[in-house]
């Protein structure tokens, strides 16, 4: 029932339920139900690319050699969230099946400070990638 007051219903000054107008507009993409049949999947907007459902994430090996084949070593699947935000699961994950290496190579989405320091102190790993910005 919470998810309906969400996408039809505000609460008033009062504290009383009242249906939205279009004049409130629709709740926030992380709160919008998009589907009947999935309350989980969201809004989800890469680029230029607009979609509703989840997001996968996909960690792969990265050997050097052309002998050598890349293994798809965790993948995930969570609703539409910044990226960053899935990085300490994969890395738990990564670590409980013994998996994790020393160095993970990332693309700037899954990168900030304090990931940088959070994955050397909570699984010894030093994460490599563009980091974003104060402000970008």
């Amino acid at each position: 029932m919470r998810q309906i007051v969400v996408q039809d219903f505000l609460l008033d000054a009062r504290g009383g339920l009242r249906p939205r107008t279009e004049k409130d507009g629709q709740p926030k993409g992380a709160l919008r139900i998009v589907s009947p049949y999935d309350r989980e999947a969201r809004r989800a907007i890469r680029g230029n690319t607009r979609w509703s459902g989840y997001l996968v994430h996909v960690t792969e090996t990265c050997e050097t050699g052309e002998s050598q084949a890349n293994l798809i070593t965790d993948i995930a699947t969570t609703r539409p969230t910044r990226d960053a935000e899935a990085l300490p699961g994969i890395h738990t994950r990564l670590s409980d099946r013994r998996l994790l290496h020393r160095q993970h190579l990332l693309d700037g989405g899954y990168l900030s400070v304090s990931l940088l320091h959070r994955s050397l102190r909570d699984h010894q790993v030093e994460v490599v990638g563009p980091v974003k910005t104060s402000g970008a």
